[in-house]
């Protein structure tokens, strides 16, 4: 049963890998149907199902790789981080951080630096926020979700000049980066430069989006809606 579970979680990743995520889903269920072994077919399945939306049924695949696999140290990691990932899309952001907290007090990396960053964020407590993604930072000052996370926080606190130092540095890094891209948009909104705030609202729209993405494209419509 394993075998042919195996054959059919390739068939998924090789859909998966080329963008073909509807065959990939049913060439995933398959494989979970027919006890496909490899945790790697799994955790791209759990991966597929939370950038479709499907994140209940995601948090069960990630739980059911630690159960199974819980001496594959790289695999157990980024199953916890996925974990926390759909727990906070489903709401509970309590859930998302206890687990993305214990990862990172086991082996800070700048994957859960960005993750606990945005999450720390997205809680609201700004002074927690800045203390951590100053910290995050201090140790990669060239990712750009760690330079995003730091200035959504300024953001937050009201301070635009910093944010928007810090957004710019993260698009100089990823020119594609969505939040960033919407962020500095709404600043200049506010700021009441119109066709500034347009031309990033539309470089954000041409960003890939999915359910996993922190800002949907109806939002940025809205925003855009705006301006006219």
């Amino acid at each position: 049963m394993g075998l042919i579970g195996n054959i059919c979680g390739f068939a998924g990743y090789y859909n998966h890998s080329r963008g073909k995520y509807d065959k990939a889903l049913k060439w995933y269920e398959k494989a979970e149907q027919m006890d496909v072994s490899n945790p790697n077919f799994q955790m791209a399945y759990g991966v597929l199902l939370m950038r479709e939306g499907n994140f209940e049924k995601a948090i069960n695949i990630f739980n059911k790789i630690l159960i199974f696999f819980p001496r594959k140290e790289k695999v157990k990691i980024n199953a916890k981080i996925n974990l926390s990932m759909a727990y906070w899309k489903t709401g509970d952001m309590d859930a998302a951080i206890d687990r993305i907290t214990e990862m990172h007090e086991k082996l800070k990396n700048t994957r859960t630096y960005e993750t606990l960053g945005y999450f720390l964020v997205e809680k609201g407590d700004n002074e927690e926020a800045l203390k951590f993604n100053l910290e995050a930072l201090d140790y990669d000052d060239t990712d750009a979700v760690i330079l995003d996370n730091l200035g959504q926080t300024y953001y937050r606190m009201g301070d635009t000049d910093n944010a928007l130092t810090y957004f710019k540095k993260a698009l100089e890094e990823k020119d594609d980066l969505l939040d960033a891209l919407y962020h500095v948009g709404v600043i200049h909104q506010e700021r009441r430069q119109t066709e500034e705030a347009r031309e990033y609202y539309e470089k954000a729209l041409d960003c890939n989006i999915t359910k996993l993405s922190t800002i949907s494209r109806e939002t940025i419509e809205a925003k855009l809606a705006e301006l006219s």
